[in-house]
């Protein structure tokens, strides 16, 4: 096992009624208490439970709520699982066994002579005796589950404190919250249908509402367990390093100056980073998923929907189908973790100008007009007559993915740093500029009656195919050079992607103060005498 993997102060909370005192139960999962606008007293954003709304306690207080049965802390789960398959699919009920009393364990059986489910499982388990071997993960396995035999089933699930996963109004009036609250919603759900009366414990009719507390039970430890150790061990492994969660690093590249306005909405400036299209993704994954999510993914699967059809367009007609589609496939376009892999699917220049199919149909179409328009669309009979056919082509990934949020990605800001830091320069905030081609063009958003939205919904760095060449470096401007201590040689910059509304309003504070220019000596921070711009110009004027 990984060094990463072992926890050094970590063991299994067991909820005491002591512990459980003086918090408050969550009840039901309604956001609002009726038509009050307040929320709901017993729910999972309640006041009385976690405290005001901008309350620092609503920051720390937890809530639970009492599944009414026994699940199992889905750690232990997970360790009798791998310790043998025959355990998980008892659980499950998806296989038979018999209890020997004699090797203290399970065996596998047939319908006719076995039993099956959750209860059955419980009702013999503190007696199993696991088989040891030469394994050293098998017997560390074996060694957590007798040290926490005792406590490994538990009733009361804790609830995150609201703070961190609360209801926000976003500027469109909608209600939005962290998706880890509809698992709570589950168990909840679950457990309404539970009853807490003599001999429920260990009924066999209660086994899928238990098994569906256990699933979602999981979910939220490995959820949390995400935010805590990331992929790598991201507070074991990265707790103090220079690597930042979502953080990109390139190479840096020369910044072109040569525009014809310097004031052009698309001309860089001194406060500006070009950041590649791939990279401000990833260094804003929660903003990336968000408009991936309310965009036109939003219009073809229906944001918040349960259901599994999806509006796709016939690639012969080119006329709109709706189909119904595997749980998995809608899953890797509606679900955060789906969305984050094909994000990372997009580091591969060679995908991002192909159409995106789903099923065999394309997502969406793209009209691409000679008059410096565009507008994304799902049906061909939706195009005017008085446009032309051969500019619309189906949608590709470039396309889904900077248009999603060309509005956003402008808004963004940046840390630059080079490591090491060798003085006041190897740091500082910087606006991001966000770059698809090598060559884009400025493109005009088109609403659904054809016309202009506005000056407004303009695409800055539309992607184009003059040529079909991607920017994957960070373009910084020249005179930042000489506080970096670098040149094109090779060398690589961070970028730590800024996109909170406080620390964005921050930054701009900053970068309107004289402190952004000057150094403490009275000297500025950054200009053209460096050692590159030197060179060029000798080269230039022979001088």
């Amino acid at each position: 096992m990984k060094n990463s993997s072992i926890p050094f102060n970590v063991s299994i909370m067991e909820l005491t009624p002591e512990k459980l005192a003086k918090i408050r139960p969550v009840k039901v999962a309604d956001v609002y208490d009726g038509m009050t606008g307040n929320f709901a007293e017993d729910g999972l954003f309640s006041v009385q439970t976690f405290g005001r709304v901008g309350d620092e306690l609503r920051d720390q207080r937890f809530g639970y709520i009492d599944a009414v049965v026994t699940v199992f802390h889905p750690t232990i789960f997970r360790a009798l699982c791998q310790l043998k398959a025959l355990y998980r699919d008892i659980m499950s009920g998806t296989r038979y066994a018999t209890w020997n009393a004699q090797e203290a364990d399970f065996e596998a059986a047939t319908e006719l002579d076995g039993e099956t489910g959750y209860a059955f499982f419980l009702t013999h388990w503190h007696k199993i005796k696991f088989k040891d071997s030469k394994s050293p993960i098998r017997t560390e396995r074996i060694k957590m589950i007798e040290k926490y035999r005792k406590v490994a089933t538990i009733n009361k699930i804790l609830v995150l404190p609201a703070g961190l996963r609360d209801f926000v109004i976003d500027s469109s009036g909608r209600g939005t919250q962290d998706e880890i609250n509809d698992i709570y919603r589950k168990i909840l759900g679950a457990s309404k249908v539970l009853v807490s009366a003599e001999g429920a414990e260990l009924s066999p009719i209660f086994d899928n509402s238990r098994k569906s507390i256990q699933q979602s039970f999981n979910e939220i430890y490995d959820t949390i367990s995400q935010m805590i150790t990331g992929k790598k061990g991201f507070f074991q492994e990265k707790f103090g390093s220079r690597r930042v969660f979502n953080g990109t690093r390139n190479v840096i590249s020369a910044m072109d100056t040569s525009v014809a306005d310097l004031d052009a909405e698309n001309a860089p400036g001194f406060n500006d980073s070009i950041i590649g299209l791939f990279q401000v993704m990833k260094g804003a994954l929660p903003v990336t998923i968000y408009q991936l999510r309310n965009s036109w993914l939003g219009e073809v699967f229906g944001v918040g929907g349960s259901g599994t059809s999806a509006r796709l367009i016939d690639p012969k007609t080119l006329q709109q189908d709706i189909v119904d589609l595997p749980l998995d496939v809608r899953d890797k376009w509606v679900t955060v973790e789906g969305l984050e892999k094909l994000v990372e699917g997009f580091r591969n220049p060679n995908i991002r100008f192909k159409p995106i199919k789903i099923e065999g149909r394309y997502l969406g179409l793209i009209y691409i007009g000679p008059d410096k328009t565009f507008k994304i669309f799902g049906d061909i009979r939706e195009l005017p007559e008085h446009l032309d056919r051969q500019y619309v082509e189906p949608l590709t990934y470039v396309h889904l993915f900077y248009l999603c949020g060309y509005r956003r990605w402008n808004t963004l800001k940046a840390i630059v740093t080079r490591y090491p830091v060798a003085g006041i320069g190897s740091t500082y905030p910087s606006h991001v500029y966000c770059k698809t081609t090598i060559v884009g063009e400025v493109r005009y958003e088109l609403g659904d009656d054809w016309q202009l939205k506005g000056e407004e919904f303009k695409a800055l760095e539309f992607p184009t195919r003059k040529p079909e060449a991607f920017v994957d470096s960070q373009v910084i401007h020249p005179s930042r050079l000489a506080g970096l201590a670098a040149d094109y040689d090779g060398d690589t910059a961070s970028a730590t992607i800024v996109y909170s509304d406080e620390a964005i309003a921050e930054l701009d504070r900053y970068l309107d103060s004289t402190a952004a220019y000057l150094d403490p000596r009275g000297g500025f921070k950054a200009g053209c005498d460096v050692d590159t711009i030197t060179l060029v110009l000798k080269n230039m004027t022979g001088d």
